[in-house]
C-alpha cells in the first residue's frame, strides 16, 4: 500500500485516537469507538508490522460492528496477508454484496495469491467495463496488482490506460508508483518530475522522488527533495526530517545529522530513535562520552526487552570495550543477550570480552556455540572471531581464520583485507604486498585507519610500505 496514511498517523488527532484504544485495550477507560476509526488503528498497527494487534483491532471492530464492509475486508485481507487464504475466502463469502467493489478487488487478490490469474484477469476486466474505463479505476486495478507483485500484469495495465488517459495525472502517479516498486528508477524519476511541473507543492510526489534518491544513494538529491517536503509542510514533516537526517548520516556528515536528529527530538520528545541516532552520530565523530550519555537517556524511555533496548546494549558494550573496561563490556552484551540470546553477533562478542580478561576456555566455547548457531552464516561469525583474535594480539590464529575466508564472496574485500592485511604484516608473510595493493585498491580509507596511518590518495603499496618502515625503524 502506498504512504499516503502516513501523514495522517503522526497527527495529534490520530494519536490521541490510540492513545484512547489502548487505554482501553489496558482495561484503564471505556470509550466507544467507529468502525474507521478502528480500521485506522488496524492499519496503523499493519504498518508497524505488528499483525497481532491489527488483527485485534479488527476483531474488536466487528464485535462492535458486525456488518461493517470496510472492516470484514480489511479482516479479510489481513487473513489472507497473513498466510491464512482459506479463512480470507471464508470472511469474503459471508459477506451480503458480492457485487461491491472493494469485494471485487477482494477476490482478485485472493485468485492472485492462489495463481490463478487468469481468473483474476477476467474479474478485473469486468470491473474495469462495470465502471466504463475510469481512469480511476484503471489506477486502482494497476495498484492492486503492483502490491500483488505482479509487475508484468500491471505493465500492460498500465500501457493500456496511458492510452486511454495520456495525461491524466492520477494514471500518471500510479505508472511513477509502480515503476518505482519495480526500481525502474529513471522512468518513475521522470514521472515523478512530470507530476511536480504540475503540482509543485504535492509533499507525496517530493516524498516519493526522495525516497528514489535514497535507494539510489544520490543522497545529496534526496536531501533537496525532503527539503522541500519540509518547506511545504512546515511541522507536519516527521518522516522527511528523519529523512534527511539519515542522507547526512549516510553521507558521514555527522554534525549536521546529529543537528535534524536533535530537531526531531524535539519536536517529538517521545521518540526514543533520534536519541539513538545521536549516540551513533558521536561514535562515529569518536565523542564516546556524549555517545554514552545519549545512550542512557535513550533507555530511560524505551520499553524492556524491545529490539532498541538490545541495540543500545550493544553499543555501549562496544564504547567500554574501547575504553578497555571489559568486565563493564561484558555486563552490557548480558543485557543485550537477555533479548536476544541466540544472536550470534553478540555471542561473540561477549566472547571477544571474555578472551580480552584473558579467559581464553570461555571465550572459546562462546565462539563455537556462535558458529553453531550462525551455520547459514558462517563465514560473518568466522569474520568477527578472526578480527577478535586480532585485536587481542593472537595474530597466526587471525591469519589463519581470515585466509580462510580470501575470496569468498559471502565476505566483502573491503571488509576482510584491511584486517588481514594487518595480520600480514605483523607476521611479515610473503603475500603482504599483494595483499596491501588489494586493500588499497578495495578500501583505502580503513586499510590507512587501520595501521593507524595518513591517508595518501593513489598511494601505491611499495610507497605504504616504506612508510611503514619509517615508522617502524622511528619507534
Amino acid at each position: 500500500m502506498r504512504d499516503q496514511f502516513a501523514s495522517y498517523f503522526d497527527k495529534p488527532e490520530f494519536k490521541q485516537l490510540l492513545t484512547r484504544y489502548e487505554e482501553m485495550k489496558a482495561g484503564d477507560r471505556h470509550y466507544y469507538f467507529e468502525a474507521t476509526e478502528l480500521t485506522d488503528i488496524a492499519e496503523y498497527y499493519a504498518m508497524q508490522g505488528d499483525s497481532r494487534k491489527a488483527e485485534a483491532a479488527l476483531d474488536y471492530a466487528l464485535r462492535l460492528h458486525p456488518d461493517n464492509l470496510d472492516a470484514l475486508i480489511f479482516k479479510a485481507r489481513a487473513r489472507l496477508i497473513n498466510g491464512h487464504p482459506t479463512e480470507a475466502r471464508h470472511i469474503l463469502d459471508s459477506i451480503t454484496d458480492q457485487s461491491d467493489r472493494e469485494v471485487m478487488f477482494l477476490r482478485s487478490e485472493l485468485l492472485l495469491s492462489a495463481q490463478q490469474y487468469s481468473q483474476a484477469e477476467a474479474l478485473l476486466r469486468a470491473l474495469i467495463e462495470e465502471e466504463n474505463y475510469e481512469a480511476d479505476t484503471y489506477a486502482d486495478i494497476i495498484d492492486l496488482l503492483v502490491d500483488n507483485e505482479q509487475n508484468d500484469m500491471a505493465n500492460l495495465w498500465i500501457e493500456e490506460a496511458i492510452r486511454r488517459y495520456p495525461d491524466n495525472k492520477i494514471l500518471t502517479e500510479s505508472a511513477a508508483y509502480s515503476h518505482a516498486r519495480q526500481e525502474r528508477f529513471d522512468e518513475a524519476i521522470t514521472l515523478y518530475n512530470r507530476l511536480l511541473d504540475i503540482d509543485p507543492y504535492s509533499t507525496l510526489y517530493w516524498e516519493e522522488l526522495g525516497k528514489i534518491y535514497f535507494r539510489r544513494e544520490e543522497y545529496d538529491k534526496a536531501i533537496e527533495a525532503f527539503e522541500f517536503v519540509i518547506a511545504i509542510n512546515g511541522d507536519e514533516c516527521y518522516y522527511a526530517l528523519y529523512a534527511v537526517a539519515n542522507c547526512y548520516f549516510n553521507l558521514g556528515n555527522y554534525e549536521r545529522a546529529e543537528e535534524y536528529y536533535h530537531t526531531i527530538h524535539e519536536r517529538y520528545p517521545e521518540t526514543v530513535d533520534p536519541l539513538f541516532h545521536m549516540g551513533m552520530c558521536r561514535v562515529n565523530r569518536g565523542d564516546d562520552e556524549a555517545a554514552l550519555d545519549y545512550f542512557t537517556q535513550a533507555l530511560g524511555t524505551i520499553p524492556e526487552g524491545s529490539e532498541e533496548q538490545a541495540q543500545i546494549y550493544s553499543q555501549m558494550s562496544l564504547i567500554f570495550s574501547r575504553m578497555g573496561l571489559h568486565a563493564k563490556a561484558a555486563t552490557y552484551t548480558d543485557e543485550a543477550l537477555k533479548i536476544y540470546p541466540d544472536n550470534a553477533e553478540l555471542i561473540i562478542m561477549k566472547g571477544h570480552e571474555l578472551l580480552c580478561q584473558g579467559q581464553y576456555e570461555e571465550s572459546s566455547e562462546l565462539f563455537l556455540h556462535a558458529l553453531d548457531l550462525n551455520a547459514d552464516n558462517v563465514e560473518r561469525s568466522l569474520f568477527l572471531i578472526g578480527v577478535s583474535m586480532l585485536e587481542n594480539g593472537h595474530c597466526e590464529m587471525s591469519h589463519y581464520i581470515l585466509r580462510l575466508l580470501k575470496d569468498n564472496p559471502a565476505i566483502e574485500a573491503e571488509v576482510l583485507y584491511p584486517y588481514l592485511c594487518y595480520c600480514e604484516w605483523t607476521l611479515h608473510t610473503e603475500s603482504f604486498r599483494e595483499t596491501l595493493a588489494q586493500s588499497l585498491a578495495h578500501c583505502p580509507q580503513k586499510t590507512y585507519e587501520i595501521f593507524n596511518l595518513t591517508p595518501a590518495q593513489g598511494e601505491s603499496a611499495d610507497s605504504m610500505i616504506e612508510r611503514l618502515k619509517q615508522l617502524k625503524i622511528e619507534n
